[in-house]
């Protein structure tokens, strides 16, 4: 499991970093070029969404020490100034490229930011839980992914309720995908729980989760959704972990 510090990188470190960066420029190189070709907005920002946050739900973990997530990101900044060297309104593009049809890029950079800001918080909060980490992340590129994947092509087809603009057949993709998300987490990193003891706590968490995403503006499910799954996790199949550091300030 990977430990808070800058260390040496080891040979699994650097593969992963070279493929997450790698596999992120390509990515986003492939939505751009969506975009470019006229695709509606939200197909390119959702491709984004799915495949780089399963990525990083999947490797994170899997690091020695934090030398290889920056290694990663290193890579993928690399990638995308090169791009930029040749194309030198290419970051402006982007950030129209994977804007809500209402929104201005800004708002982009603002979902990006603040998914960021509280996965690192949930990372440093519960790090010796990889369970509730994964899942954060999962239930965003999943679970929040799926409520406008399926919700934009077929919501209002069976029910006709909305809110916001966002359907039932949505919400219910978002309770899904959420289910998905923490169940995963669950069978690859949890040594002490089985799913099949814990179905009605997960259920509950992700009927909260669907509510939270209904109720969210703009790209404020990016902040809400990711805290929201661990403080629900660590009281519901966790509460007797503690936060790590506390024990560190009190020796």
């Amino acid at each position: 499991m990977v430990e808070l510090i800058f260390g040496d990188f080891t040979a699994i470190d650097i593969a992963m970093a070279a493929f997450t960066g790698l596999a992120g420029g390509v990515v986003v190189a492939i939505a751009y070029k969506m975009a470019e070709r006229g695709a509606p907005k939200w197909k390119p920002r959702k491709l984004v969404h799915i495949t780089m946050g399963t990525i990083i739900a999947l490797t994170v973990m899997h690091y020695s020490n934090l030398s290889g997530p920056s290694l990663a990101a290193g890579v993928f900044l690399t990638v995308l100034l090169y791009a930029w060297a040749h194309k030198s309104d290419l970051i402006s593009e982007l950030l129209l490229a994977g804007s809500r049809e209402s929104d201005k890029g800004l708002s982009t950079f603002a979902a990006g930011f603040m998914g960021m800001v509280s996965f690192a918080t949930v990372f440093l909060l519960f790090f010796q839980r990889p369970e509730i980490i994964v899942a954060s992340i999962l239930t965003v590129a999943w679970g929040d992914a799926a409520g406008e994947v399926i919700g934009r092509p077929y919501g209002g087809r069976v029910f006709s309720a909305r809110y916001r603009g966002k359907s039932l057949e949505g919400s219910l993709a978002v309770v899904v995908f959420a289910f998905l998300s923490i169940s995963t987490s669950l069978l690859l990193y949890s040594q002490d729980i089985l799913l099949s003891t814990v179905l009605p706590q997960v259920t509950l968490i992700t009927l909260i989760l669907a509510v939270l995403e209904l109720l969210s503006v703009a790209w404020t499910d990016n902040l809400l959704l990711p805290l929201g799954t661990a403080l629900m996790m660590w009281q519901l199949l966790f509460p007797t972990t503690t936060f790590w550091f506390l024990g560190v300030w009190t020796i």
